[in-house]
């Protein structure tokens, strides 16, 4: 449930927050109203699609490392892309680099549906995972709003680098949760 709750706050965090804060860069805003919404639309096309390509990774990186290290890794690497994208302000074309990458890491969330059920007696399995994810979506509305509240206005950077970091806690405990029984 902790790994639930702190990794997803990250994500809609992200998900949430980065759409406003491309809108809002000083080289978007003389765009039209057209052109931005054909930026937002290639930023999500770039996120969306290359987390398609992270879900096939990181169900075969499991072969090779087990769940608990392939999502705590993953979780490393979302931080660091998260770090690589925010820690200093960037014009639209350079975090249309990063969200690719971005995007990629958010496979790591495939890897919920097939390693929290095991760790429940089969006939709580589907409450038990269900559980687990859905407080942590619960968490995530709460943090969404938390981490906007670190936004100047028409700047979402420091809500998109502070909610990133969350990314390191979360993936300290995936390698302390218990092994998949199955």
């Amino acid at each position: 449930m902790i790994v639930c709750g702190i990794s997803l706050t990250a994500h809609w965090a992200f998900m949430f927050w980065h759409q406003q804060h491309l809108r809002n860069l000083p080289d978007v805003l003389a765009m039209s109203p057209e052109e931005k919404n054909k930026l937002a639309s290639t930023a999500m096309y770039l996120v969306i699609g290359s987390s398609i390509a992270g879900n096939f990774f990181s169900g075969w990186i499991v072969r090779f490392t087990g769940y608990r290290a392939a999502i705590a890794w993953t979780f490393f690497v979302y931080f660091g892309a998260m770090l690589g994208a925010y820690i200093v302000p960037r014009d639209h074309t350079a975090l249309l680099c990063w969200f690719p990458l971005i995007g990629f890491c958010q496979g790591v969330f495939a890897l919920f549906t097939m390693y929290l059920p095991p760790l429940f007696p089969t006939l709580l399995r589907t409450t038990g995972a269900g559980f687990c994810y859905n407080i942590g979506r619960i968490a995530a509305a709460f943090g969404t709003v938390f981490f906007g509240l670190f936004s100047k206005v028409g700047d979402h950077r420091a809500a998109l680098l502070y909610a990133g970091l969350l990314f390191l806690p979360a993936g300290c405990v995936a390698f302390l949760m218990p092994r998949a029984k199955d």
